[in-house]
């Protein structure tokens, strides 16, 4: 019979997530994962597997989490719907949005990191990306709904627009350049596109 785990899994995923979050995944040793989780290398294994599963374990995480901190921020009645829309765009040029941190976006830097090369980090993304298309097109139909965009925007490419611009933005915020380059953008979304 298998011993219990004497550790919360969850804990250690969330640790290793941080450690992979600041420093990537190949700056990231086994090592650097011992001291982050507080776990063996051979429990590190026997839990986890390996490295790779490990890092898939905190990036899906990470990616659930996003994808319903934006549902929770988008959700709510047509005629605010617009508004939201621009405070989760606002929230991310300021530094306040449920993708930023002081250590950047863990979906844009795994996306930079890995996508090309790792055939898993890329279907995790992608599958987000889609996820997060689909909340703004929701958002987008709701506004259309109240009146606050117009009827003749396609709610299907606006929500991919504002797909592109969402990462846009979170790819330079987490690259540091200056809150006033991003607030300019979101301003410029704000009469163009959120009309």
């Amino acid at each position: 019979m298998a011993r219990p785990r004497a550790f919360d899994e969850a804990a250690v995923v969330e640790s290793a997530r941080d450690q992979f979050w600041s420093y990537g995944y190949a700056a990231t040793s086994l090592d650097d994962l011992v001291n982050a989780t507080g776990l063996s290398k051979g429990s590190i294994y026997n839990a986890f597997n390996d490295k790779h599963a490990l890092y898939l374990r905190t990036f899906e995480s990470y990616c659930h989490d996003v994808v319903a901190q934006v549902a929770t921020h988008l959700d709510g009645p047509d005629e605010t719907a617009v508004e939201r829309l621009r405070s989760l765009f606002d929230g991310i040029a300021s530094g306040n949005g449920p993708t930023t941190t002081p250590s950047g976006c863990f979906l844009t830097k795994a996306t930079a990191e890995l996508a090309s090369l790792d055939h898993e980090v890329q279907t995790l993304a992608r599958r987000t990306f889609a996820q997060l298309e689909n909340l703004l097109f929701e958002s987008v139909v709701a506004a259309r709904r109240s009146g606050s965009i117009a009827a003749t925007r396609d709610p299907r490419k606006t929500a991919r627009h504002l797909l592109a611009i969402l990462r846009g933005l979170d790819a330079l915020a987490t690259a540091g350049v200056e809150p006033d380059v991003l607030a300019d953008a979101v301003t410029s979304l704000a009469t163009s596109v959120l009309t």
